[in-house]
């Protein structure tokens, strides 16, 4: 064994018993950090000014509720854990874009009620940042009568530096933005609403 071989050695023995491994993103906090801009290619709204959303609490239906992202580039796996609620995160995203498309989200004396479930909410990381969000939207009138339902899905991919926590919370805040302005064209949506006035 050469004297260069024998240093590389040690020095891996050394990193493993001082536990100098990469350091794993664990129990991080949600941040928006969309690169996209909200009104670019901004949707048609028209007979939804006139409806007052309630938006109750999403549900969280993945298997994995802390994980939101993983790096699948070396022989080991290496994950990103969120220690926020990220049904709640969803929810007050939600709630603050619609308002800033200039809809009216209300507490109580609602026209429509929105339900959310989320489906999916994950980035994975090779070469590069793939983001994909679903959501499972429904909107009922005020006596619980489904007017519409239908999933919402948005997705990004970008490039970055290999497992940047930044990439992670850009590539995520782009899929969720899409998710939710996508609905907005959502003309089927806007249909059911029509129909809902008459």
């Amino acid at each position: 064994m050469t004297k260069k071989l024998i240093a590389l050695t040690l020095l891996a023995a050394v990193s493993v018993a001082c536990g100098c491994a990469p350091t794993l993103y664990s129990d991080v906090p949600l941040i928006w950090k969309p690169t996209n801009d909200l009104y670019s290619g901004s949707p048609t709204l028209t007979g939804m000014y006139s409806e007052k959303f309630r938006v109750l609490p999403f549900v969280d239906l993945r298997s994995s509720k802390k994980e939101i992202a993983k790096n699948v580039e070396g022989s080991r796996e290496k994950p990103v854990t969120t220690k926020d609620d990220v049904a709640m995160w969803c929810t007050d995203r939600f709630k603050t874009i619609i308002k800033q498309y200039g809809l009216t989200v209300v507490d109580n004396q609602e026209t429509v009620t929105l339900k959310g479930e989320i489906l999916n909410f994950y980035v994975t990381e090779d070469n590069l940042y793939r983001s994909n969000v679903g959501i499972r939207l429904t909107a009922e009138d005020p006596k619980g009568k489904v007017l519409w339902q239908g999933l919402i899905t948005g997705n990004a991919k970008r490039f970055g530096r290999s497992y940047s926590l930044e990439n992670y919370y850009e590539s995520i805040s782009d899929a969720y933005l899409e998710a939710v302005s996508g609905w907005l064209n959502n003309q089927e949506f806007k249909n059911a609403l029509s129909q809902k006035l008459r």
